[in-house]
């Protein structure tokens, strides 16, 4: 039962109505005639960018939760709603969900030859531009706290790596290259880059205090999307004629890592759980499918994940039971949301074709 007062904003209601359904633990009542029926109240009182919001447990009239929540400004009033659900959820006993707290970027197709970058919430129902001009893309979170993140931009003389502060509009040159420049993964000052140097893209390390480069793979075929994985590097290599997906490991030695399908495009892994997209068909002239698919290696077991269209760059998000990814069509393209223990999937739509993204 949601008990509000006649002040508060219908967005907000509407978030909440998109949170209870993405996180799909608890359910929240609009209707008051469904009061006998509901174990809890949750009263709300909105004023000046300010919340404050109350559970009651109908049954024993305990207070369950008793909070306020603070934003500096109204625009970015879902991440408002974003921190409420996350405490309710935790405050009625289901799974933690960090990811709904966090901070999207992603980069948009603009024209030819141009693309913006964007931060959003997990809705898309905030959404502001902050990098434009030019060919922007494969942005990437430089910390936890999401408040710098590196992105490549393309000019005529080759790629430039930059690092961007998100709240001071600050931008460094970390890096250039000739060639493909592509942030990968990011573990505190290591970043993995897939750096076509020789006209050959390899996976390398760098450093970004020391500004040492370190060659991870030397290969003659292709090297890319290369992630920290345990003590080691998974990354996809052609090294059987078609894309697969490797692991180098401490000792240096590079092993077929996944045994299952082929044409793996890319990948993402949380302890034993292993997410790729597969692509299923071989079509010159025309569109091909990409699934997603699980692997849990303690179980050697694989799931698939989608059915039919293109299912691109799936990542892991914090506890493992979330997977966020793209879904392509023609001209544009929508996140989905896995929910792995629901087995639910969620579409948030954006009219544009999306490039790369972070979460």
């Amino acid at each position: 039962y949601l008990d509000i007062d006649k002040k508060f904003p219908n967005k907000l209601v509407n978030i909440l109505k998109i949170d209870s359904k993405l996180i799909d633990n608890y359910k929240i009542v609009l209707d008051s005639k469904e009061l006998n029926s509901s174990d809890f109240k949750l009263s709300l009182t909105y004023s000046h960018n300010k919340l404050l919001a109350r559970l009651e447990n109908l049954k024993s009239g305990a207070v369950v939760l008793y909070k306020r929540y603070k934003i500096p400004k109204f625009d970015i009033y879902p991440f408002l709603i974003h921190y409420l659900s996350y405490d309710l959820n935790n405050k009625l006993g289901f799974d933690e969900v960090p990811w709904i707290k966090r901070k999207l970027v992603y980069s948009v197709y603009m024209a030819p030859k141009e693309s913006a970058i964007f931060i959003s919430d997990i809705t898309l129902k905030y959404r502001k531009r902050i990098i434009s001009g030019g060919l922007n893309v494969f942005p990437k979170w430089a910390n936890r706290e999401q408040t710098e993140l590196y992105y490549t931009k393309f000019l005529e003389k080759g790629p430039i790596l930059y690092k961007y502060n998100i709240f001071t509009g600050q931008r460094s040159r970390i890096f250039d290259s000739k060639g493909m420049l592509i942030v990968s993964d990011v573990q505190g000052d290591n970043l993995l880059l897939t750096l076509a140097i020789d006209e050959q893209p390899d996976i390398y390390l760098f450093n970004t205090k020391s500004r040492s480069l370190q060659q991870i793979t030397k290969y003659s075929g292709i090297d890319v999307n290369g992630q920290f994985y345990e003590d080691g590097i998974i990354f996809i290599s052609d090294r059987l004629g078609y894309p697969n997906v490797y692991l180098k490991d401490k000792s240096g030695g590079v092993s077929r890592f996944v045994y299952h399908g082929r044409n793996h495009i890319s990948v993402s892994a949380y302890k034993n759980l292993v997410v790729l997209s597969s692509r299923e068909t071989n079509k010159a002239f025309d569109n091909n499918t990409f699934n997603l698919f699980l692997i849990d290696k303690n179980r050697d077991k694989l799931k698939r994940l989608t059915y039919g269209g293109k299912n691109m760059l799936p990542t892991f998000c914090d506890n493992g039971n979330t997977i966020l990814f793209i879904k392509e069509s023609k001209f544009s393209s929508k996140f989905g949301i896995i929910r792995l223990r629901k087995n639910r999937i969620f579409y948030t739509n954006l009219n544009r074709r999306i490039q790369g993204f972070d979460f």
